[in-house]
């Protein structure tokens, strides 16, 4: 059974929370709750969980603070907020888990499942620490992405990713040469931050790098060909948005 801990100031979103667990999520119980920053640190070191739920912003500073004043962290994290602003772009960078309020069952449960998965492979103290570093030195990390596979944790430099190929829940990452990176995460997790690094999606299962895209196939228009001699499919709906993206950006 894993231990949860949820840490948010307001009543009604700790019962809703509370109540979509204990009534959905399987293996797990609820087995404390606090209101702000210095009553969530006391209740981490009195029970240890598995998993905490932690509010972004409280009355006494916000998530980052407490993260910031444990001395270890053993235990999964999903933050609970508001707004899907700056914050989140962050938790996706460094593969944080997050759920929105007013919260919907099936990201919850979701997310308690994703928990369990990380606790079986013990990444949670690396990747947390990893989200605190880039939270602080934000303006110096927006150019790099952190990969998380079964077995590895890459942090790799956006500029240098060819393009991303997503297949039945997997996306992988390809660079120069034959270097590959295979994440078990679907292409939406990664479109919001690639996309303002010059990302363009040319199909469904696709995200290409404009930087390294050699030609556009006029022949029969269905795909580009990337420095590498890689053929990117273009899908008809995207098309003109493709070409009309390559002229504005390459010109």
């Amino acid at each position: 059974m894993y231990k949860i801990v949820l840490i948010d100031d307001e009543k009604k979103i700790q019962n809703s929370l509370k109540q979509i667990i204990e009534n959905y999520a399987e293996d797990v119980q609820i087995a404390g709750i606090a209101y702000n920053v210095k009553s969530g640190i006391e209740t981490i070191n009195a029970i240890n969980p598995d998993i905490v739920f932690l509010d972004i912003e409280m009355p006494d500073g916000t998530g980052f603070n407490l993260l910031e004043q444990l001395t270890s962290i053993n235990f999964s994290l999903i933050f609970c907020t508001g707004h899907n602003g700056f914050a989140i772009k962050a938790f996706k960078y460094n593969a944080i888990d997050y759920v929105l309020k007013p919260f919907d069952i099936e990201d919850v449960v979701l997310a308690v499942e994703k928990a369990k998965e990380n606790i079986s492979l013990r990444q949670k103290d690396i990747t947390i620490k990893q989200l605190l570093d880039f939270n602080k030195t934000s303006t110096k990390k927006k150019d790099k992405i952190i990969l998380k596979t079964a077995t590895d944790i890459y942090i790799v430099k956006i500029s240098e990713i060819y393009n991303c190929e997503s297949e039945k829940g997997y996306t992988t990452f390809k660079f120069k040469g034959d270097r590959k990176i295979t994440v078990s995460k679907n292409l939406k997790e990664y479109e919001g931050i690639l996309k303002n690094h010059n990302f363009i999606k040319t199909h469904q299962s696709h995200l290409v790098n404009i930087s390294y895209i050699d030609r556009f196939h006029k022949k029969d228009g269905t795909y580009i060909v990337l420095k590498n001699g890689r053929e990117i499919p273009i899908s008809v709906r995207k098309k003109e948005a493709v070409i009309s993206v390559i002229e504005n950006m390459l010109n």
